[in-house]
Parts: structure tokens; C-alpha cells; sequence
């Protein structure tokens, strides 16, 4: 028989394997799996799948990178309505929750002496089965609690099945913030309980109560791109933004202007900008009945004690207003949330109001498109259940991917309350505060591991798909509730298989609406190659419901009085969420981008406050309120209100693994169990607040040199009069271009670098970045880059070849950000200091390190102007399987070797071998580094500067050009663009 290379090659290969292993053909199919590879799959080529983000309520769609059978990286989805290809740090950090080192490996139960034994899962099955039976016989059924995270889909369907069939039960989905007072204002005004999707992007006017959209609210990639496109230049003039808080948050530090009020006092800004709106005949297209409505809530409000109440003047709520109504689509934004005062209901309902008096912003609010958290347990009714737990009421209590005990406030006493329930279960992959107090753990697979579906708001279906087999010895949830419905219950009603069969029956007949007359297996295959199901174009508006109530407004005479010492308030934070992030070393690693403090917590003081109370920077303090008490180190900070005092959410984990371990205090230990009244909402700020210096200090581990720039012109700005002005005339930027026409004999020692097709550079606009550093965590992933804990960041040893510079200015807008990375010099310093030329100028214009090369000498760091050179102390390990995150497109470092960033030269090796293979130079746009592929705002742009027509060459003739530290003729390949400053007349 003739047989040709390929087949010669597999079966040396096949016999060869199975003499070593004793002719076992099962080890040999585990040990050579690509014999006769998958037909998606091809050795050494990466796959790409699309599926879900479940790192947030928001849902963003993700496209996962599997490489040899494991994930090495995810990306956004450019096809998904809701991210349009774009992620945040905590989306770029879901793949450490599939290798988390501390993810439990199988079943497990509670043993009399308290500790975990394993057992199979059979057992494990069975113990759930006669602990129901059990129940039913003694007629409780309805004492069975299921408390999930939002799982709205056919999972969510699949529960409420299950515990229909068992007869009775709770399914509580709980996410910690549901916006209880958002929802409660939208029904007082609009008569809908829920949230819609509001239109940022398409306003001329942006005023925010406390709504930080770039952070945490509601769905922060969407809209951040949509306040990106707001605030670009329009030709009628920039939009202007203001932010109305006791914070400069992320979002505050963004608008044109912050305005700094007490906390709880923002609804009175919303309520004087109303009042002028009436009393100057702002609204003259408002029907005398909704006059009415809005009169009743302001007509009691005096400036004076307006002013006496927030500390913003008569004059500026004046400006305020008159801008509102000037404007053809204004939009007013609230938290929702009381994460500054327990007025949040009052701020909303206000907020709601003033979007009812200009008709251009109903064209903003999209209640077609309204969120999925309307069926989010709100906080009261997770205080009922703690109570009906500490009152015995409680049989069974099922938990699936929450940590309530964690992320409640303490006094609620969830604990306690878990402590007085006889059985139980979760399903949760990792050991929380709450899963630790189970007694039978049956650990379910991730998101990356799980077939699924859901949908964030209404007409946009997210699927999810298996990227890679279970890592563990674990069970989808569906599958498990499943196999006990059919063991316990009605054989009959439980049909399917598995879930990833009923997932199935039920899109066939949903497909059969959505796309009649098109094959199921068509429709399937199209919806989960696409990532899932929604309509092709963006979600239109609806007309805005008008359908006012009378709502009762607090009168000056009964507003509370704020209690004696400071004001308590707390926030959540993009890198961790409510807490389920902490387990993840990049996002721990991941500056503050505020305060760029790494693996810790804090309490920010304004710095009148602290002199006030003789306190300093790193002490330690005691904070106190009538409902716990916690130890944290003092920050001061220009950016809280002088009244108050913040702390942010998601460090302070006594358990959750490893990482989350920071000795950090929790806030939560300092809130109130109470719920607003008004919404039902937990309480998150506090007042009174008894504050005491306590014996000692403590380091914080921040990587931030300075607040300030110091003159140097880092990051520079422009007056939008003046960019105006200069594109007018069409005024070019004076660079120094890392091109051979950017050589001067006069001032050049070395010849210029010849570029015969490519020289790669990248712009960066400072009015598109808004610091949310979903870049920095790209890159990590990317490139492999060290993790190297607190004490390392302590001593200014920190490995990220990306860093967002932050520096605080003296006028408004009182903070810049600025990525900071190899520039890509074209006469750059490192090359010409090192003695072994470890530092090398490639033909397409890279600063490349030659890791071979490289000596340890760091005669290149101190030599580079920009201090973006990283230097291995250590050769840095990961404990297992963190390793499989590894990319191997890109080299391990060790101990001694100097990195940086290289613009992602592993893609742009990969783009110019498909260019070379077709025949063909790069497109522009091809090779996208990892920075610019996630960027939420398109503040990065990659390209070849041989090419006039890419948008790198036609971005740097603008006006706002500029280099950083140009005057050192560097002739940096990296170019900024100035921020643009938009400032209302006399704020």
C-alpha cells in the first residue's frame, strides 16, 4: 500500500505513542488529541468564539481566543449592540475567574467536625434529593430559598421550573446594586417600573446626579462610548457635561464641570435648576398639569436655603438652568442608588422632571430597550429573607454565584441569619463568605465552561457557549437541576437530556417568531457564530410616557437634620465591582485611577478635614458609627467633599481566595440594616461618623510619582475657542516626525532610520480617554505581563508596560489622564546606552527588546526620559492552572531582563504573514494592539505613518498634536492630541 507523508507521519506518531504507553489507545487519544484534528480546531492556530460577559449585569459580548483547546484571551464582540467590540478591565480579567487558583475541584460536604470531605458527585445529588424529600414530607416547601445572580434566560426559566414543580420556593436573583430608587422614580413619573436605555450619545447637554456611567452604572462600556461621541465636536460647538456629587469620581473627573455639594444634597440642585425653569417661563410647551406637579415640589424651596443646604449659589443654578433649556436635547442623569445620602429616590424623581420639561430629550430615553434589572431582588427583599432566616423560617437555601454576606451591609446580620438554616447547598465554583457556610458544596462550571443564554435589556439576547471543557470536576447548574427534577420530581416534565438540549427547545420556538420559514439549525448556528440574537440596528427611542403623580417632595421645615460628624458614603469601583472581582490579580494590580492605589482599601479625606483633626497621609483610623466599626488608612484627597468621608467597595474578603486576602477593611461593617423607605433600597452612605487617630502608620502601595505635572506639559489642552479657531485656519502642529523627513542635520546626531513600507505609530486623544484603564488590563493579558503583588508595588517595582498617568490641575476640569507607554523613539535614548544593544530599532520603526540580548544593565531605564522600561527583580510564577492564561505568542520573561511594551508585535507579525500569503500590503486598521482593540472610547488609534491615507497620518496634521517631552528631539512615535476644555460661562 503507498502511503503518502501525512499519513506515514501519523502513524509513526500513533505507534510510536502507543509502545510508550504500553498499546493503551486511551492515553494515546488524550496525549495526541489532534491526530485527526476537530475541523474548528488547527494546532497552533488560534479559534475565536463568541459568548457572554457575566463579569457585570450589562452583558457585553465577548469573542474568546482558544489556542491548542485553552483560552488565552478575550475581546469584545464588534457585532454586540450593547459593547460594540469594546470591554472594560473587569471584562478583560473574566478569564482569571476560569483559571482561578482557588476555584473548588469537585463536590463537596460538611463534616460533624466541621470540615470539607469530597464525594462524588452522585452523592451529591443524592444528599440534595432526600433533603428535599424531606422537606415536602413535613409540608414546607415553601421555606426553599434559591438565591441567584441575574440569570434572566433559559436558565432563569429552567429554576423557576424546578421550583414550580417542587411546588412552591423563592428564586431571588440578587445583583447588590438594583437601583431600587431609579426604578421607584421612573413609576412615579413615567408609570413604568424599570430602567430604560438612555441616549447619551445623542445629547447636547449632560448634567449627572451622581450617575457614575464611566465606572459601575448600569453598563459602563456602552456608555462610555456613548459619552465619547457626545462630547466629540460638533459643528454647532461642544456639548457641555456636569456632574453634580460629594465625589470626583471617574466620571466627575470627565465632565467640564464638577460641582461639590454635601452629600444627600443633590436632589436640591435638581430641585433649584426646576424652579428657575418654571419661574423664568423656561417651559413654555409644558401642559398646566405637569406645571402643577413640578410647582408642588419646588414652591416651598427658597435659594437661601438652597444655598445654605449645597453651597452652590443662586447665580449658578441659574446658569445651569439656562443652559438646560437652551439646549435642543438636554439630558438630566441620577444614580438611582444612595451611595451619597438616603435622599436618592427625591434626586431621581427630580431628575425625572427636568427631562419631562424640553420635548427634545424624549428622544433620549429609550423605554423600548429597558433593563433586565427590574426582576433584580431589590434590598428589602433580601432583608426580608435575612430576617426569615434568623426567625427559623428558612428550610433550605440554594446560593449560585452570590456573596450576600459580603456585599450587605454586616448589621443586616445575613450571617446570623445563615447560621439558624438546617440545609445549605451551593453551587457556587469558588468558597465566599457566604458559599463557606454551606453544608454541601456542588460546584458548577463558569461562563467560559457553560452553554446559556441572557438578555441585559429587552431585545438583546447574549449566548454563551463552552469555549474550552471543564477545567474541574464540575457540573452546569442546568444540568444538575435537570438530572434531580427527573430523579425527584416528574420524569415527564424535565424531557431534555441535558440544559444544552432544552436551551435548544426552546430557541426552536422562539427561532420559529423571530425568523419564521428558516431552518432551526441555521437560526442556531447563525445566532451563536454571531453571539447571539437582537435586532440589526441600534434600539430606537419610544416616545417618552408622560404619566406624572403627585409625589410628596420633603419640606425644608422636615428635612432631616444631618447628624454631628462626618458623612459616611461608599462606592463601587470598576475594577471590583461589588467584591467579585477581587479574586482577580490583574484587577488588583490595576491602579485606582484617582488615587493609583494598588491592593488595598483606603478612606479619602479632604485635606481641610484633615487638618481639621491634625490627620496625615498613611495613618491609621478608626472609624465608628452606631452599627460597626473598621480600621483604615487615611488618604487625602481634594477630590470628597470637606463633609465627608469615602471608602470604596470590593476589598476586605476573609476568604474568596488568595488574591482577595488585601488584611483591607470592608465598608459594609460601618451601614445602617435599614432599607429606603421610598424604594426599598439598601443604604449605602451613613452619617455620623465618629473618626480617631490611632497609634501608627501604614504604606500605601500607589504608583503615582506626583498629583501634579509640574509645568512639564505632559498632559496638555487646548480652549475649544482656540482649537475652533485653529482649524480654521488650519493651523498644522509643529512634531518632530519619526520619519527621514523629520531628520536636521542641525540638530540630529545620528542618520535617520531608513523605512521602506511601514513605520508604525499610534495617536492618542485626551479628550477621548476617560481613564478607565481597560488597556492596562489588555495588555497584561496580551503580553504576559508580571503580576508582582503589594509589597513589590510598595518598592516602585511594578511590571506593566502601561500605565494612565493622572494629574490634577488648579482650574476646572480639575483631572487629565494620559497612557503612558514606549513611545518608539526614532532617536531613542535606550538604543544608544546599551552596551550588548539589547534595545533594537527594527526596519518598520519598533523599539524592540532583544530579550537574549539583554544583560540587566538598566542603563536603558535610567536613560529613558519616559520611565516605561520594566525590569524583572524576580523571575515571576503563576500557581497553577493561572498559567494556561499565558499567550505563547509572546515570551515568558526571567529574572534580569529588561520589557516594555512593542506595540503588540506578535499581531503585527501575524497581519504582514497573511499580507505576505495574499499577496499584498497591510491594510490599514489590521494590525490593532490590544490597547486599541478594547479601548471604550476610541482613544488609541495604530497605523502606518508610510501611508497618508491611514488615520494615524491624517490624525496628526490636526491641531491638538503634540509630543510628549518633544523638545528632547526624541522624535516619539507615539502623538497625543490635546484635550479640549469646554467651559459654561461663569462656573
Amino acid at each position: 500500500m503507498a502511503l503518502n507523508r501525512r499519513d506515514f507521519l501519523k502513524m509513526v506518531g500513533l505507534i510510536g505513542t502507543s509502545a510508550a504507553l504500553g498499546c493503551g489507545s486511551e492515553p494515546a487519544k488524550r496525549l495526541i488529541p489532534y491526530i485527526i484534528p476537530p475541523e474548528d480546531i488547527i494546532p497552533g492556530e488560534a479559534t475565536w468564539y463568541a459568548t457572554t460577559c457575566r463579569e457585570c449585569p450589562a452583558g457585553c459580548g465577548l469573542l474568546a481566543k482558544n489556542r491548542d483547546g485553552h483560552i488565552i484571551k478575550v475581546e469584545g464582540n464588534p457585532l454586540h449592540p450593547v459593547n460594540q467590540g469594546r470591554l472594560c478591565a473587569r471584562g478583560q480579567a473574566s478569564l482569571q475567574g476560569l483559571y482561578n487558583p482557588d476555584r473548588l475541584k469537585g463536590p463537596m460536604r460538611r463534616s460533624s467536625e466541621g470540615k470539607w470531605e469530597p464525594l462524588s458527585w452522585d452523592e451529591g445529588e443524592r444528599l440534595l434529593i432526600d433533603k428535599l424529600s424531606q422537606i415536602l414530607k413535613k409540608g414546607k416547601g415553601e421555606r426553599v430559598v434559591f438565591l441567584t445572580d441575574l440569570i434572566k434566560g433559559s436558565l432563569g426559566d429552567l429554576v423557576a421550573l424546578w421550583l414550580s414543580v417542587l411546588g412552591s420556593g423563592t428564586h431571588l436573583q440578587y445583583e447588590p446594586y438594583t437601583y431600587e430608587s431609579l426604578r421607584k422614580a421612573n413609576q412615579t413619573v413615567f408609570g413604568i417600573d424599570g430602567i430604560p436605555t438612555y441616549h447619551i450619545d445623542r445629547a447636547d447637554f449632560l448634567i449627572s446626579f451622581g450617575a457614575d456611567f464611566l465606572e459601575t452604572w448600569l453598563s459602563n462600556v456602552e456608555y462610555a462610548r456613548r459619552f465619547a461621541s457626545f462630547r466629540s465636536s460638533k459643528d454647532n460647538g461642544r456639548p457641555i457635561s456636569i456632574y453634580v456629587g460629594p465625589r470626583l469620581s471617574l466620571t466627575a473627573a470627565n465632565a467640564d464641570h464638577w460641582i461639590s455639594v454635601p452629600p444627600g444634597t443633590e436632589y436640591l440642585v435638581a430641585l433649584g435648576t426646576l424652579k428657575v425653569l418654571l419661574e423664568d417661563n423656561f417651559t413654555p410647551t409644558l401642559s398646566s398639569d405637569k406645571k402643577s406637579v413640578i410647582k408642588a415640589a419646588v414652591e416651598n424651596w427658597s435659594f437661601d436655603v438652597i444655598t445654605a443646604k449645597t453651597g452652590v449659589g443662586e447665580q449658578m443654578i441659574r446658569r445651569i438652568a439656562r443652559k438646560f433649556a437652551e439646549a435642543k436635547r438636554p439630558l438630566a442623569l441620577s444614580a438611582g442608588s444612595t451611595w451619597s445620602g438616603s435622599n436618592a429616590t427625591e434626586t431621581a424623581v427630580t431628575v425625572n422632571l427636568l427631562c419631562t420639561t424640553i420635548p427634545g430629550t424624549q428622544d433620549l430615553l429609550d423605554f423600548e430597550s429597558i433593563s433586565s434589572l427590574r426582576v433584580a431582588a431589590t434590598g428589602e427583599e433580601m432583608k426580608s429573607l435575612s430576617d426569615k432566616m434568623q426567625h427559623g423560617e428558612i428550610e433550605l437555601l440554594m446560593l449560585s454565584n452570590v456573596n450576600p454576606v459580603f456585599s450587605l451591609p454586616v448589621s443586616l446580620n445575613f450571617l446570623q441569619g445563615m447560621k439558624s438554616v438546617p440545609f445549605i447547598v451551593s453551587f457556587s465554583s469558588t468558597l465566599d463568605e457566604t458559599s463557606r457556610m454551606a453544608h454541601l458544596s456542588l460546584p458548577t462550571h463558569t461562563p467560559f465552561e457553560s452553554w446559556g443564554d441572557y438578555e441585559p435589556k429587552r431585545g438583546v439576547w447574549g449566548w454563551m457557549q463552552p469555549i474550552m471543557g471543564p477545567m474541574f470536576n464540575t457540573h452546569h447548574l442546568g444540568d444538575l437541576l435537570i438530572s434531580t427534577g427527573k430523579q425527584f420530581m416528574d420524569p415527564e416534565m424535565f424531557p431534555w437530556q441535558d440544559f444544552y438540549h432544552m436551551m435548544r427547545d426552546l430557541w426552536r420556538r422562539r427561532g420559529r417568531r423571530r425568523g419564521p420559514g428558516i431552518p432551526f439549525e441555521s437560526f442556531w448556528l447563525g445566532a451563536m457564530t454571531k453571539g447571539g440574537i437582537w435586532d440589526s440596528k441600534e434600539g430606537g427611542t419610544s416616545s417618552l410616557p408622560l404619566k406624572l403623580s403627585q409625589y410628596s417632595f420633603p419640606s425644608p421645615e422636615t428635612v432631616q437634620k444631618r447628624e454631628d460628624g462626618l458623612h459616611f458614603i461608599t462606592y463601587p469601583t470598576l475594577q471590583f465591582f461589588d467584591g467579585r472581582g477581587a479574586n482577580r490579580p490583574w484587577l488588583q494590580e490595576l491602579p485606582d485611577p484617582l488615587t493609583n492605589i494598588t491592593w488595598g482599601n483606603w478612606v479619602e479625606i479632604h485635606p481641610e478635614t484633615a487638618k481639621e483633626k491634625g490627620l496625615r497621609r498613611g495613618e491609621l483610623l478608626s472609624l465608628q458609627t452606631p452599627h460597626g466599626s473598621i480600621e483604615a488608612v487615611a488618604y487625602l484627597s481634594p477630590g470628597v467633599h470637606p463633609d465627608a468621608l469615602a471608602m470604596p467597595i470590593g476589598q476586605g474578603h476573609d476568604a474568596y481566595g488568595r488574591f482577595s486576602n488585601t488584611q483591607a477593611p470592608n465598608p459594609m461593617s460601618l451601614l445602617s440594616p435599614d432599607v429606603d423607605t421610598s424604594s426599598g433600597g439598601i443604604l449605602w452612605s451613613v452619617s455620623g461618623v465618629d473618626i480617631k487617630k490611632l497609634q501608627g502608620t501604614r504604606p500605601i502601595p500607589n504608583t503615582d510619582g506626583s498629583l501634579f505635572q509640574h509645568g512639564r506639559g505632559i498632559a496638555q489642552s487646548i480652549p475649544y475657542d482656540h482649537y475652533k479657531k485653529a482649524r480654521g485656519e488650519r493651523q498644522r502642529p509643529v512634531l518632530r516626525l519619526p520619519l527621514p523627513e523629520g531628520y536636521d542635520a542641525k540638530e540630529d546626531f545620528y542618520p535617520p532610520h531608513p523605512h521602506l513600507e511601514y513605520r508604525w505609530a499610534m495617536v492618542v486623544d485626551l479628550d477621548r480617554c476617560i481613564g478607565c484603564e481597560a488597556c492596562v488590563v489588555a495588555c497584561h493579558a496580551e503580553n504576559n505581563v508580571a503580576v508582582v503583588g503589594k509589597e513589590l508595588i510598595l518598592k516602585g517595582r511594578e511590571m506593566s508596560w502601561l500605565r494612565i498617568e493622572r494629574f490634577f490641575e488648579q482650574e476646572e476640569p480639575f483631572v487629565r489622564f494620559l497612557p503612558m507607554l514606549c513611545q518608539h523613539c526614532e532617536n531613542a535614548p535606550c538604543e544608544s546606552v546599551c552596551p550588548v544593544f539589547a534595545p533594537h530599532h527594527s526596519v518598520d520603526g519598533l523599539n524592540n527588546q532583544v530579550y537574549n540580548r539583554c544583560i540587566g544593565t538598566r542603563y536603558c531605564s535610567q536613560n529613558c526620559p519616559y520611565k516605561v522600561r520594566r525590569f524583572n527583580w524576580f523571575t515571576f510564577t503563576l500557581p497553577e492552572p493561572l498559567h494556561w492564561q499565558l499567550n505563547p505568542d509572546v515570551t515568558v520573561r526571567q529574572k534580569g531582563v529588561m520589557e516594555k511594551c512593542s506595540f503588540c508585535v506578535q499581531r503585527i507579525v501575524e497581519a504582514k504573514r497573511r499580507a505576505k500569503n495574499e499577496r499584498r500590503p497591510v491594510k490599514d486598521g489590521e494590525v490593532i494592539p490590544a490597547c486599541v482593540q478594547t479601548c471604550p472610547t476610541d482613544a488609541l488609534v495604530f497605523g502606518n505613518l508610510k501611508d497618508p491615507e491611514s488615520r494615524v497620518s491624517q490624525l496628526i496634521t490636526d491641531p491638538r498634536a503634540y509630543q510628549v517631552l518633544g523638545h528632547l528631539n526624541t522624535k516619539p512615535a507615539v502623538i497625543y492630541l490635546k484635550k479640549i476644555i469646554q467651559r459654561l460661562e461663569g462656573l
